[in-house]
């Protein structure tokens, strides 16, 4: 029994260790399995740099260049974690599989994106200030954009941009939360932390732009930031060691939106004698030349001329090149890009290069250490006609008569037709080509050199240090010239002294900044610190001097002149700053932040030269809560509420400071005494203070079904007070410029909402987004002392109305019948005849004067909005942008749009043919001729609104396989066309103008068509 009984005990152990070893065996073979893979995006586009780890444990890899990954020591039950900023996370069972294709998604949690604010970086879900966002790659894709600023146009509430036209090198005017000031109020632009301007960066170097529009956002750059702060955060060095060279790039061409369509050459004499003969004058054309020029059998002499046509080209080319490379190379990253802009000008004789370069470099240097540095600068040339006064090429569109020929039999430029009154034909071709040439040129760099150091986990040090040096030299040439008439007579256009001038400017820009900030989360409390100091020098140069009669047209030199005139000026300013910032939070629901700047500018005297800024913001994360657990629809919800102060000092240099100016006699017991000395021309005012904004307001954030509908909703008030001054003073104190004085208060109440929605349908892999923002904002002067301000003829500033208004009569119709001559006053001292307009007497007292002036429009838009679509599938993608604005006026008048009062050679626009006579006594115009029409009233006020298609793209990127074939990594083609439709009610010119263009003379819009190709390689 013993030895049976040890028998089966021995065979039990046998077979339990060959069971162990079995079990053993396959343990390890378990443990030691390896699986490999790649991971992409939707668009099959590999994806570096993703996180890959198996789950609960530490082990992992990251995917490399190509998104590839091989990971080592996994068993058939682990669960493999895929996550990567910006996508879903995924996780997958390993199971029997050893080789795997992921696709990660884009994440739809637009609420926990990271979003830039001031002096750092903030989860969207916690901020407690209104601050927009656009991301360039993600939000706009490849919009043929020449002027950067126009990334925003449209794409953020109650952000306005209105771009002064389409000319090459033109710039744009950008507003935020309505216009608070009468002085300057351009917001504050700063390019990874450097003062800057969006038009010295290119698109493709952008990562993000985030807009600071209140003050709880933006009052840690106190002064600087009373009319908003725009951040610009360019991309960074690549973090794989394999080289990654991308070209983006495209070329197309361009066309005016519109043109004025004028009238006809027999059209515009008959309108020209029915004025001449209003106005008590004979008439300046027969009824044979009128009929000479209808059967165009005298082209020469009677020719039949479009200006704007032969102005303007359409098809004009440009291209824009752009390469970057990025690479890690051991513990350092870096990024290089160069671009290339060539741009054709719409109008004949106008044209752009630019030349951008950029690179960022970030290093780690050990033991917490981080050094890095930026250096980027553009180099600009622009040509354009060298007339630009009051003659400009685009005033002589209208001002040039029909008649004209561009050119005479002999290929001369024609001047003159067979008319005594087209004598004096400027020719806008001529102008804008030949007569004169204007070249500006400038070339900036900027080198941004800092270094962070962590000694400990949560704080962080860093100085950072920026130098811009800006050169610009401008130089207009005017030719002397004779034009001739068809005969080779000389005509009245000519100009018999030539002159040559230069203009240099400089710009010197210091900024050191000192910060430390520290964060600690301790179970549900998260609390954020920052200080920081900040020192700004700013100093520019202007020099000009000016010669005549340089003995040829072909010296380009100064000193080929005679009768020289110089002058020159420098300024100098500084700032220096203390800030602070508290960030808390609690449980993720309760939110706090309290900011606090001391400013101190050498643009105010002593005594005031110091202010503080402070700002407190609060936000509430109520679907955190826990009676909200079980919602599923809400997926976020938050409430924010803000209050704080913002300062202002754009009123030019030394304002506190008394100038004495040369001058060479003054008036003394009723005579002149001819001898040099010096006069207060402009007075001073030592007691001037700092502008100060006080902003306030509340929003809300909401998002619905895992964020996949977004919505944000604002309320807002922006109230400027001590606003800087030059009030009237009594002009027998010989004050040309009276003083600042700090006078005035505006205020701007508005509110704005953003709604987007991204989604996919089913399970048919299409993609598409729908998006939509609206801003709504009142502009108000308060107080301006009682005192009225009139920047020009047609506009003014008082108490009780928007900035800038419209002034002038306010016109109630046309006299049509015997009974409207009776019934409604008229021009003091004048006799109203039918045709006329009627203008309303708004006191009462039976005749129309300057009491009788009132707000006839407003150029500031009730309304702002934009709208987004857009759909991807298979490769395909499309995208849609509309932009527009609502309720806002312009004044078009004089260009193309006059009653024919003034003896000159100004044409008609078509819809004048529908004027007042006789014959038609219900015609929409008044009659020609009456110089009292053309008094500043309502009807030259017209509604501006718009909806624009700003932007159309479509295009194609190619499978992985095909880029496989290429060897390359990505390869995308599109092709865009920008400002392609607009839905307006003016007829003849575009409606996106400034506000001061009210004479119909900007340069014009473009609408462009490009193609062009995104590679990676």
């Amino acid at each position: 029994m013993k030895s049976f009984y040890s028998l089966k005990q021995a065979q039990t152990f046998r077979y339990l260790l060959v069971l162990s070893m079995i079990f053993l065996g396959l343990t390890v073979q378990a443990q030691d399995k390896t699986i490999s893979g790649v991971v992409k995006d939707q668009s099959g586009i590999p994806l570096p740099g993703v996180n890959i780890k198996i789950k609960s444990t530490t082990t992992g890899t990251i995917t490399n260049f190509d998104g590839e990954f091989t990971l080592a020591g996994v068993s058939s039950d682990n669960t493999i974690l895929f996550s990567f900023m910006g996508y879903e996370a995924q996780e997958v069972v390993v199971g029997t599989n050893q080789n795997f294709d992921i696709v990660l998604e884009e994440s739809t949690e637009l609420l926990s994106e990271i979003v830039v604010v001031g002096y750092g970086t903030q989860k969207k879900e916690n901020l407690t200030g209104a601050v927009g966002v656009v991301t360039p790659d993600k939000d706009i894709g490849n919009q043929a954009i020449t002027n950067t600023e126009t990334l925003l146009q449209g794409r953020i509430a109650g952000v306005q941009l209105t771009q002064s036209g389409g000319k090459p090198g033109a710039g744009a005017e950008i507003t935020i939360r309505g216009n608070g000031t009468l002085n300057n109020s351009s917001p504050l632009v700063l390019i990874d932390g450097i003062p800057g301007s969006m038009q010295d960066i290119l698109p493709s170097d952008i990562e993000s732009v985030s807009v600071l529009k209140d003050a709880a956002s933006a009052s840690i750059y106190g002064t600087r930031a009373a009319n908003g702060v725009i951040l610009v955060t360019t991309k960074k060095g690549g973090k794989n060691e394999k080289i990654k060279l991308s070209y983006n790039g495209y070329a197309g061409v361009q066309k005016a939106t519109v043109l004025p369509d004028f009238l006809d050459s027999w059209d515009y004499m008959t309108l020209k004698n029915e004025a001449s003969v209003n106005a008590g004058r004979s008439p300046i054309y027969t009824d044979e030349e009128i009929a000479i020029a209808k059967a165009g059998t005298d082209p020469y002499k009677y020719g039949n001329t479009d200006w704007a046509d032969e102005t303007f080209k359409d098809g004009a080319f440009f291209q824009n090149h752009q390469v970057s490379l990025t690479q890690k190379v051991g513990k350092t990253q870096y990024l290089a890009s160069l671009g290339y802009l060539d741009q054709n000008g719409i109008m004949y004789g106008t044209s752009a290069e630019r030349l951008n370069y950029r690179i960022n470099l970030k290093s780690e240097l050990g033991k917490g250490f981080t050094f890095g540095t930026n250096f980027f600068g553009a180099v600009k040339t622009a040509e354009e006609s060298g007339d630009t006064d009051d003659q400009g090429v685009m005033r002589l569109i209208a001002n040039s008569s029909p008649l004209v020929p561009v050119f005479n039999p002999d290929g001369s430029w024609g001047s003159a037709s067979g008319n005594p009154y087209e004598i004096n034909t400027k020719n806008p071709v001529f102008y804008a080509t030949e007569a004169s040439r204007k070249t500006t040129k400038s070339n900036k760099n900027t080198i941004n050199p800092y270094l962070e150091f962590n000694p400990v986990q949560g704080l962080t040090f860093r100085t950072n240090f920026s130098y811009s040096y800006t050169q610009a030299f401008n130089k207009t040439h005017k030719y002397t010239f004779q034009l001739t008439d068809s005969d080779g007579n000389d005509s009245d256009v000519g100009r018999q002294q030539n002159s040559l001038q230069d203009i240099s400017n400089t710009y010197e820009t210091v900024q050191w900044e000192n910060t430390v900030n520290y964060e600690k989360k301790l179970n549900r409390h998260s609390i954020n610190l920052l200080a920081g100091t900040t020192m700004n020098t700013y100093k520019h140069k202007w020099m000009k001097a000016k010669v005549t009669d340089l003995p040829s047209n072909d010296l380009t030199e100064i000193g080929s002149g005679s009768n020289p005139t110089v002058d020159g000026t420098f300024n100098e300013s500084r700032l220096m700053s203390v800030f602070g910032r508290v960030q808390y939070s609690y449980d993720d629901r309760y939110l706090i932040e309290a900011n606090l700047r001391t400013d101190g500018s050498s643009k105010f005297p002593s005594n005031n030269r110091y202010a503080i800024f402070p700002a407190l913001s609060a936000g509430w994360i109520f679907s955190n809560e826990a009676f909200l657990e079980s919602e599923n629809f809400l997926s976020f919800g938050k409430i924010r509420a803000n209050w704080g102060q913002l300062g202002n000092d754009k009123i030019g240099y030394y304002p506190y400071s008394q100038s004495y100016t040369p001058t060479d006699g003054y008036p003394f017991d009723g005579s002149q005494i001819y001898s040099g000395g010096l006069a207060v021309i402009d007075l001073a005012n030592p007691d001037i203070k700092w502008e100060t904004t006080t902003s306030y307001g509340i929003g809300a954030d909401l998002g619905f079904w895992d964020d996949k509908l977004t919505v944000t909703a604002d309320y807002f008030v922006k109230d400027t007070d001590d606003i800087l001054l030059k009030l009237p003073i009594p002009g027998a104190t010989g004050i040309t410029s009276p003083a600042y004085q700090n006078a005035g208060r505006v205020k701007n109440t508005g509110w704005e909402l953003a709604v987007n929605h991204y989604n996919t349908i089913g399970n048919t892999g299409i993609e598409y987004n729908i998006g939509f923002n609206v801003t709504h904002i009142d502009n108000e002067i308060i107080s301006m002392q009682g005192e009225t301000q009139y920047p020009n003829n047609r506009q003014v500033n008082m108490e009780g109305s928007p900035i800038g208004s419209f002034y002038g009569y306010n016109n109630t119709g046309i006299y049509r019948t015997e009974e409207d001559l009776e019934s409604y006053p008229y021009i003091d001292g004048q006799t109203p005849q039918l045709g006329d307009l009627i203008y309303e007497d708004i006191n009462g007292d039976g005749v129309i004067d300057d009491k009788d002036r009132t707000i006839i429009g407003n150029p500031n838009p009730e309304y702002t909005y934009g709208i987004n679509l857009g759909i991807a599938y298979k490769g395909f993608d499309l995208k849609v942008f509309l932009q527009g604005v609502q309720n806002v006026d312009i004044y078009s008048s004089s260009t193309g749009n006059h009653s024919g009062a003034g003896n000159n050679l100004m044409n008609w626009t078509t819809d004048w043919m529908d004027r007042w006579t006789p014959e038609n006594p219900n015609a929409t115009k008044p009659r020609l001729g009456n110089v009292n029409n053309e008094e500043i009233s309502s009807f030259w006020v017209e509604d501006a609104s718009y909806l624009r298609l700003k932007n159309i793209e479509v295009g194609y990127t190619f499978s992985q396989n095909v880029c496989k074939k290429l060897k390359v990594q990505n390869f995308r083609i599109f092709a865009n066309s920008t400002n392609p439709i607009t839905w307006t009610q003016l007829e003849h010119w575009d409606p996106e103008r400034y506000a001061s263009q009210s004479r119909n003379e900007a340069y014009p819009q473009t609408t462009t068509l490009t193609f062009g190709t995104n590679i990676t390689f």
